[in-house]
């Protein structure tokens, strides 16, 4: 393999860089309703978290995010919480959510597009953008512990 295509794949699989726009996306809720993500931008932080039912680290994270929601959320964090799971796995995310209780909003993005445009390659990844839409943190996999490192960004955007 060329140097230059290692290069151009290696870029397109880097985690987009801090302070530069999100990219903007409209994806469908678990009730078919669907979310702009700058449509929300101005209300406070927000963390998009690409998980799927079949990822085992997501459901380590998801329980450290519900953590984190509890102490952020009265201070204005959203968390978004985007299934990456296809068209043939997509029908167990209602059902997982439910049990666990999850307090997040839930949105859908089973061809991969959002994910994508968000350099995703495998999950979790956690992209934190501050009111003005910016982001200011990514992280990709998750490792107990992972969430301190979000706690503290967190911190830097809200009082």
């Amino acid at each position: 393999m060329k140097l230059t295509s290692l290069l151009v794949i290696l870029l397109a699989a880097a985690p987009l860089r801090a302070q530069t726009a999100a990219p903007d996306f409209t994806l469908p809720d678990l009730d078919g309703q669907n979310y702009k993500l700058s449509e929300n931008f101005g209300k406070g932080p927000i963390l998009i978290n690409f998980w799927a039912t079949w990822c085992v680290p997501c459901h380590a994270e998801m329980k450290k995010l519900k953590e984190l929601h509890e102490q952020y959320q009265p201070k204005g964090l959203t968390i978004l919480s985007v299934s990456i799971d296809d068209p043939k796995t997509v029908s167990k995310v209602k059902g997982f959510v439910n049990s666990n209780r999850y307090p997040f909003k839930f949105l859908l993005d089973t061809n991969l597009e959002v994910f994508k445009r968000y350099h995703g390659v495998n999950p979790p990844l956690s992209v934190l953008l501050d009111k003005a839409g910016r982001i200011v943190f990514t992280h990709m996999g998750y490792r107990k512990g992972d969430e301190k490192k979000l706690a503290k960004e967190l911190a830097k955007l809200v009082p």
